[in-house]
This record gives C-alpha cells, structure tokens and sequence, in this order.
C-alpha cells in the first residue's frame, strides 16, 4: 500500500513538473507584434485617453489604453490580420478599426456603445505588405483607403449605413497610404510615392491632383498624420521626421525617435485631448511606444505600452 501511494505521488508530481515546464516555456516567450507591422492609435476625446492597436507574430489583433494614470492591458480582439491596422475614432464616440486579412480583403471591427461588433470584409484586393488606411468626419461617415493590386490609390465610402463601391483616384504608391480628416466634408490623404517622396491628395467637395510634399521616406513603410496635417515619416536614415502639410511648416525636420531602435514599420499619428500631436511607433526589440509633442514642436517624452502577450 505504501508503495502505491509512494507510486502515485511520483506520478502526480512528474505531471505537474511537466506541466509546469510547458506553462513556463509558453510564458518566457516574450510578446511582440508581427515584423513589418505598425500599430495604430487614436483618441477620444470623451474619455481624454489613447486607444492603441497592434498586430501580434500570429496575426491577431489586439487593443490597449494609454491614460494619465499608466498603460492599460492588452486585450485580445481577434482576426487574421496581414498588415498594420488602420483605425479611427468617431464623434459618436465609437471606433473602426482596418485591416487586411489572409483573403487580401479590407477586413473592418467596430466599437460600439462598449462592446465590440464582429469582423467583417468590404472586399477590395490590396497588395502584400500594404494595409488600408481610414478617416472620419462624421458619426456617419467612414473614408477607406487602400494601394491596389495596380498600384493607384483606391477609396471606399461609408455614408449612413450604406458602402459605396471602391473608386480609383490615382497615383503610384509604393506603400500603404495614411488618411484624416480636419473638417467636414475635408479629407487628406499622404502617401510614398514612386520617388520615395510624400505625395498627397485632398478632398473637400472634389479631388485635388496630387501634390508632392517632398522628403524621403524608408522603404516598407508609409507617412503618419495627425488631424493638425502634421505628417510624421521614418526616414531612409530611420529616424522619426515631421513635415506640417497645413502650411505652417515648409522644411523636414526631426524631432526626436524612441529610445529603441525603431524597426522598419510605419508610425501613426493622432492628436490628443490637449490637441498635442502623438506619434506611435514600433521599436525593433516589437514594443510599442508613444509620445506627444512638447511645446519645442518635438518628442521628448516616450512611454512604452510594452507588446501584445
């Protein structure tokens, strides 16, 4: 009898040694998120705190806070996501967030009176290694853009309940484009074109034709901008530069990069509740970091909101 149970104990202890060395395997792999991607980030102003998204290395898609008292958690929101997110933020208070999936579809969630609704596709083929870019300027108002398989810039509209179809405007991107809106009825859109320069074209009751706003941007990656039309680049030098495309601000500037290495993925950009300008980014150690311009015009001040787990 005293065998047995000497028997059973070993065994039971093996076990739980043996599931102890798969938990903790499992949980020394630090989180990262997905190589190439980037993460993005917008702001309600209700709530005066920043949403952050971000793809992991299995292509999921998962969402924290950052508020004046720390980062929130991350948590999970699902998909198969093949690109960086693309995300914007209603004056309903409610979110959409983009992406493209395993399909090459434009791949869209909403937040929504607190809860989150299911994904669902609005079509389109977009390249590998590009992602949708997307805007607002009304509670009923969503703009999706997006690099086609041809190269040009394509646009999809939202108004009420009802999707258009998706439009050419042009162009010849060489990534993912990058979309906001200051003002009813006002859309601008920046992109890297042919040349490695930012082009960008406007909407305000009719399309502008495109208009080169200079500078050099890394390959792999596309422009950032704020609803203030500040548009943030990594440049060929991968350092973080600034350029104010609403005609305050003619000259590239750089006004400071994260204290890790940026990897080579695209920045996003939003303002806050102060109308500060913030910049995201993602470092090559997979952390996400933030940080909002001071009142030298630069980013001095990164906080880290760490990776998804």
């Amino acid at each position: 009898m005293n065998k047995l149970i000497t028997t059973s104990i070993f065994l039971a202890t093996l076990m739980l040694v043996s599931l102890f060395a798969v938990v903790s395997s499992a949980a020394s792999v630090s989180g990262t998120t997905m190589a190439g991607t980037g993460p993005a980030v917008t702001s309600w102003t209700k709530a005066g705190y920043l949403n952050i998204l971000a793809v992991d290395a299995n292509g999921a898609l998962w969402n924290t806070s950052v508020m004046p008292s720390g980062n929130g958690t991350w948590n999970p929101l699902g998909g198969v996501c093949t690109s960086s997110p693309a995300a914007t933020s209603r004056n309903d208070g409610g979110m959409t967030v983009f992406v493209r999936g395993n399909d090459s579809a434009v791949w869209f969630r909403d937040y929504v009176g607190g809860s989150w609704g299911k994904w669902t596709s609005i079509g389109g083929q977009i390249p590998a290694g590009t992602g949708p870019a997307a805007c607002s300027w009304g509670a009923s108002r969503l703009d999706v853009f997006a690099r086609g398989t041809d190269g040009a810039l394509w646009h999809k509209a939202l108004t009420g309940t009802s999707w258009s179809g998706w439009q050419s405007l042009g162009g010849n991107l060489t990534a993912s484009p990058a979309a906001t809106s200051n003002a009813n009825n006002n859309t601008q859109v920046f992109v890297r074109g042919a040349d490695g320069a930012v082009w960008q074209k406007s909407y305000n009751n009719s399309w502008s034709s495109w208009k080169s706003l200079g500078g050099q941007v890394a390959a792999g990656t596309e422009p950032a901008v704020s609803q203030d039309l500040w548009v943030i680049v990594q440049g060929t030098d991968h350092q973080l530069w600034q350029k104010a495309a609403g005609g305050y601000g003619a000259a590239w500037r750089a006004p400071g990069s994260p204290p890790e290495t940026l990897a080579t993925a695209s920045p996003a950009a939003t303002l806050n509740v102060e109308d500060h300008t913030v910049v995201a980014v993602t470092t090559t150690s997979g952390n996400v970091w933030t940080s909002a311009r001071d009142v030298t015009g630069n980013f001095t001040h990164w906080s880290s909101a760490g990776s998804p787990p």
